[in-house]
């Protein structure tokens, strides 16, 4: 398997045998070894990246779609989000104090999503999910945290069950799950239990889950039955914020304004951040010494000026190109549908999912209907052949996982036919057709 990939990276080869003697499991991050161990193989070690391209420690260049976690959607290295970094580290890389850059970043944050009416900043989205549903613990005096099945909302113990199918995990603290898209499964999990749950915390485009995006009304659903309820309603935006328009995909897109929100990846232009922030009365709870609240974050790295430096460089570049958004997430559709007419052509299962510039290709044990839920993707979804066609698109010179990840403001149309080509060649191998 992979004999040309191996025979182009053996420094990359050298690095892994050596980071499996210190890290366990040779990550620092359980998917970045991208899938490659059940080809025989291992992960690219990437040395540098450019626009839509990275190269690897033995020179190798593959088209990203990764994208840093789908954070740099103006592509790697941009020339604004440098020119800020390399002037701010002439004043400073971190005091641990209060600097200026961090309140011009949250006025421009709060212009951009006026429901931010409070935010606190933070380094991770991990963190930002877990600050966000301790404070509606706070707010409602309830325990029980709620969210879709499959969901990725981080690590911490509030929100990190029921990631993988079959989802018969036991969540770490107090946890229920639902079936996004299947209000049945929502109304039930209300029933049994919605004088006890604190919040509701879902994707408005899942990600780990399959790149599903919601039916129509389902999130205006999910506000109306939380709203009945007295319980908060949490749209996890780390990846969608400023990705499907410039602002909130829940409020700008699906129309549907959530009590709290969490931000992160593309705001801070590929440095360390997360957000979470939302109505007054709830993250009033957050201010030191406020009546019935409790410790609800900082961190020596929160408010990083580089990171502050790079979300505002990151905003000024964006805000320059929300008319462009739109033609953005159409090209993402058009290349999603020429993905599953390539599946087509070759009798293939594998499924190209996602909304807008979130693009993901599931390698599926049979084809499925709509609506798509984490369940039903689950029930089908093929983990070997997955790992598999990620290693030869990897091998073909095409950077992803979750078999690819989402497109930025400078992929190509050559960079889209060489992946339309890969793709299609990577799902023909899993048939034995070459």
């Amino acid at each position: 398997m992979l004999e040309d990939y191996k025979k182009r990276t053996p420094k990359s080869e050298k690095l892994w045998f050596r980071a499996n003697k210190v890290f366990a499991g040779g990550v620092n991050h359980n998917i970045r070894n991208f899938g490659m161990l059940s080809a025989g193989a291992y992960p690219p070690y990437i040395k540098s990246g450019k626009g839509s391209r990275i190269w690897d420690v033995d020179g190798n260049e593959y088209i990203d779609w990764w994208m840093t976690h789908y954070s740099d959607i103006l592509g790697h290295c941009h020339r604004s989000i440098v020119s800020a970094l390399r002037a701010q580290l002439e004043e400073c890389i971190h005091i641990g104090a209060l600097n200026e850059h961090q309140v011009k970043f949250a006025e421009e944050l709060q212009e951009a999503i006026p429901f931010l009416q409070k935010m606190r900043f933070c380094t991770t989205g991990s963190e930002a999910t877990m600050y966000g549903t301790r404070l509606a613990r706070l707010f409602t005096g309830r325990k029980l945290v709620a969210k879709a099945r499959g969901g990725w909302h981080g690590g911490n113990d509030a929100v990190g069950f029921h990631v993988s199918h079959p989802y018969d995990d036991e969540p770490y603290y107090n946890g229920l799950s639902f079936d996004f898209n299947d209000a049945e499964s929502v109304t039930s999990l209300l029933k049994q239990h919605g004088k006890e749950i604190a919040a509701i915390i879902v994707e408005p485009v899942m990600g780990a889950a399959g790149g599903i995006p919601p039916t129509d009304g389902f999130l205006s659903f999910l506000r109306e039955e939380t709203e009945k309820r007295d319980i908060l309603l949490i749209f996890d935006e780390i990846i969608t914020g400023f990705r499907l328009s410039y602002g909130s995909a829940g409020s700008n897109i699906f129309g549907v304004e959530p009590d709290l929100l969490t931000l992160g990846k593309i705001v801070a232009g590929g440095m360390p951040f997360g957000l979470y922030g939302g109505r007054e009365d709830i993250m009033g709870l957050a201010a030191p010494g406020a009546k019935g609240g409790r410790w609800v974050g900082g961190g020596t790295f929160s408010s990083h000026p580089l990171s502050m430096t790079a979300g505002l460089a990151t905003l000024a570049e964006l805000k320059n190109r929300t008319s462009q958004y739109t033609q953005l997430s159409q090209k993402g559709n058009r290349f999603k549908q020429k993905l599953n007419e390539a599946f087509d052509n070759v009798g293939s299962n594998n499924l190209a999912t996602g909304f807008g510039s979130i693009l993901f290709i599931s390698c599926l044990s049979k084809r499925i209907d709509e609506p798509l839920t984490g369940t039903k993707v689950g029930d089908v979804f093929d983990h070997q052949k997955q790992d598999l066609f990620q290693a030869y698109l990897m091998e073909m010179g095409i950077f992803g996982y979750h078999g690819l990840g989402a497109m930025s403001f400078v992929h190509s149309d050559e960079d889209l036919d060489k992946t339309l080509l890969c793709a299609e060649n990577a799902a023909s191998k899993l048939l034995g057709n070459e």
